[in-house]
């Protein structure tokens, strides 16, 4: 890969030049794409969708909009960090004919820091409503469903499962926020989205993978594209370099940066957010921490170098505990100081793989083999040990699935029928009028500018009106509408 494919301004439609005179006070491109993105309606939308704790109304602890400025913020530190480090493993993103241009060289590393920020910003934009339980809500109801939702064709009732093909159906019953990001920006050429260049759309593709490539790999284990945005999909690639000579999608050396960002920041905060919360205490974190990580790291087979640099984060909580009244305080304390530490190692992994990860051979996640991938797995056992199982979030996230079941119950069987295909019921005919008009003409647009005239894939893009209208939806709309729907207000 070349970074001056990676860093392409190429956008799916092209846009009108800015005055002349606007040169006078130059700003980055990507640093005005940056401020559409803060002022779009769908990245506004994440400051009412659930980070960890699904509908509460606390305002201590983080929602999407939270965790993605934080994960925005990471991201940039980590690109320069990366990229003007003067470690043993400096590798400056400069082109090789082009080794002297110092100009050009300190541009790069500017526009690699503004592309973090803002996939840091998109990195959550497709999640559905109740965070991950959402998307995992969203999957079993299509994998349960589909049998049970009839279409009339040819004279002959069938099953939607029967009518779809394979990839399509792998699409539904892998509904990933991922591949929705992907899809809500893809709409751009439609001008219904922000226009952003491709190197930042790249950067935010986690997983590099069509629904028929999902395998074993860190990177290959869930989809990334739709088949609807499957040409979107392989442009981008292709235009910003991230295609090998054997046609497979490789990962952005950038994307690796934006996951770890996104690691650090949800390993860190939410686990302050459950100290604030009162799901566990300092005391009970610290007891967890000194019983688990040395039969966490022998299983693992960790070195003895990681084990040591796990116990002095464990050491530095409890020194804190010991001299700070205020246990948030020192949640808040311990967590600045890990974070510090856990984007070290990231960068010196980053660094220390460049060329793999240049050459799309690098098939794990930052924290892969460094002095702090033991303390990585500890802090995720922990947010499983207290957290994902704790009656404050199974809860709520039993409310999710109630809402989103009924959600899904009404909308899907409507969208199937619309637009002339079925019979509709008159519920069907006043549920399609509840849902966004741009989602129905963003239909309409695939529909006529990409000329799709067969029956089963028109199915699937309106199958897709369901999804996007849903999983577009905060957790307070989801709730009230379901609320309205089901005559309970």
């Amino acid at each position: 890969m070349e970074w001056k494919k990676l860093l392409t301004q190429t956008r799916l439609i092209n846009e009108e030049k800015d005055p002349k005179a606007f040169d006078d006070y130059y700003i980055s491109p990507f640093e005005r794409d940056y401020e559409r993105i803060v002022s779009s309606a769908a990245f506004r939308r994440l400051q009412d969708k659930t980070q960890v704790f699904p509908l509460s109304k606390s305002d201590f602890v983080r929602t999407r909009l939270t965790h993605s400025i934080e994960v925005s913020t990471i991201a940039k530190q980590l690109g320069i960090m990366c990229f003007q480090n003067t470690s043993l493993y400096q590798h400056l993103p400069i082109d090789c004919d082009e080794q002297n241009n110092e100009k050009l060289k300190s541009q790069r590393v500017g526009d690699i820091e503004a592309v973090l920020s803002c996939a840091g910003l998109l990195h959550d934009l497709g999640n559905p409503p109740f965070g991950h339980v959402g998307e995992e809500i969203i999957r079993e109801w299509f994998k349960g469903n589909l049998k049970d939702i009839y279409l009339l064709r040819c004279n002959d009732e069938k099953p939607v499962s029967d009518l779809l093909s394979k990839k399509q159906i792998t699409d539904l019953e892998n509904f990933e926020g991922n591949a929705q990001a992907l899809r809500i920006l893809s709409k751009a050429r439609h001008q219904s989205e922000i226009n952003l260049p491709f190197s930042i759309i790249s950067a935010l593709i986690k997983y590099p993978t069509r629904c028929d490539e999902i395998g074993e790999a860190h990177i290959r284990h869930k989809m990334g594209c739709y088949q609807a945005e499957e040409s979107t999909f392989l442009q981008i690639a292709e235009k910003v370099g991230t295609m090998n000579a054997d046609g497979e999608v490789i990962r952005n050396p950038l994307a690796y940066l934006v996951e770890a960002a996104d690691d650090i920041a949800y390993m860190t905060a939410d686990l302050e957010d459950a100290v604030k919360s009162g799901i566990v205490s300092v005391d009970e974190l610290l007891h967890f921490f000194e019983n688990t990580y040395e039969s966490l790291g022998e299983k693992n087979r960790e070195s003895q170098q990681h084990m040591d640099r796990t116990k002095e984060i464990i050491d530095k909580l409890k020194s804190l505990n010991e001299t700070e009244k205020d246990k948030v305080k020192v949640m808040s304390q311990w967590g600045t100081y890990l974070r510090k530490w856990l984007m070290y190692v990231v960068c010196w992994r980053f660094s220390k793989s460049y060329e793999d990860i240049l050459h799309g051979k690098f098939n794990y996640d930052l924290f892969y083999d460094n002095n702090h991938s033991l303390t990585e797995k500890l802090l995720k056992k922990a947010m499983s040990e207290f957290v994902f199982d704790s009656r404050v979030i199974v809860e709520p996230e039993i409310s999710a699935q109630i809402i989103l079941n009924f959600l899904l119950d009404k909308f899907v069987p409507a969208v199937v029928r619309f637009d002339n295909y079925g019979v509709m019921t008159m519920q069907d005919k006043k549920v399609i009028t509840l849902i966004s008009s741009n989602y129905i003409n963003d239909y309409f647009k695939a529909k006529e500018t990409d000329v799709i005239t067969d029956e089963i894939e028109l199915l699937y893009r309106r199958i897709l009106i369901a999804t996007d209208f849903i999983s577009g939806m905060t957790d307070g709309y989801a709730k009230t509408l379901y609320k309205k729907m089901s005559g309970l207000e």
